[in-house]
């Protein structure tokens, strides 16, 4: 018997995710809440032979670490990352074995992001429900609508501007968009529908590719 935990919080409900990945007569699917340090070294001895990191703890306990997980790389035991903490920690340690995952992965791999600000964000300790919203989906939704002439070049500049003034727990659409009208003097309606229709989400998109990549793997 497989066994499997993933490690899932904001980025993608629980129930998705089941549909996705799931136990049958092969596997046993384990979802567990955000990471944190001190969860990796329990799953290994709890016999989980695949690791799948999706979300973790940033700032209310301390992080999973690079050291425990190269531990856990040192055995037969499979570690995923994408989409968050998973995608930051995949990044470092893909050399040692850890399998990176969707396109977030791809951009700290490559440098073009570097910064852990880019994929925290705020959330219901309960339920993960996301309370504010990353600044790489921010910049992703951006880049859309500035393609689809939703929204100047210049337009686009100072939403981002107003995005990255703010603290992680504070960035929400309302409040940049409400930020931004008052340096231009310009309502920003048509971005504000744009996003109620079309607002992009990386962090989502990359949790999804995680969860069929260990469902192919685990076949």
């Amino acid at each position: 018997m497989i066994k499997i935990i993933i490690y899932l919080g904001p980025s993608l409900p629980v129930d998705e995710a089941k549909k996705i990945l799931s136990s049958d007569a092969k596997r046993e699917v384990t979802y567990a809440p955000p990471i944190k340090r001190g969860d990796i070294p329990k799953a290994a001895s709890d016999g989980y032979n695949i690791i799948g990191i999706i979300d973790g703890i940033f700032f209310r306990e301390s992080a999973v670490s690079p050291r425990e997980l190269m531990e856990i790389l040192k055995s037969n035991i499979k570690i995923y990352g994408s989409s968050s903490m998973g995608a930051l920690r995949a990044s470092e340690l893909d050399r040692y074995g850890m399998i990176g995952v969707g396109q977030i992965y791809k951009w700290y791999k490559d440098g073009t992001l570097n910064s852990d600000d880019e994929v925290a964000l705020s959330f219901d300790s309960e339920e993960f429900i996301p309370i504010s919203e990353p600044l790489i989906n921010i910049r992703e939704t951006i880049k859309k609508a500035l393609e689809e002439r939703i929204i100047t070049k210049i337009e686009s500049e100072l939403i981002l501007e107003s995005a990255k003034k703010l603290y992680f727990p504070d960035r929400r659409w309302n409040k940049i968009i409400e930020l931004t009208e008052k340096k231009i003097g310009k309502d920003l309606s048509k971005f504000s529908k744009f996003i109620e229709n079309s607002r992009v989400d990386v962090k989502k998109q990359d949790a999804i590719l995680l969860l069929k990549k260990i469902d192919d793997d685990s076949k």
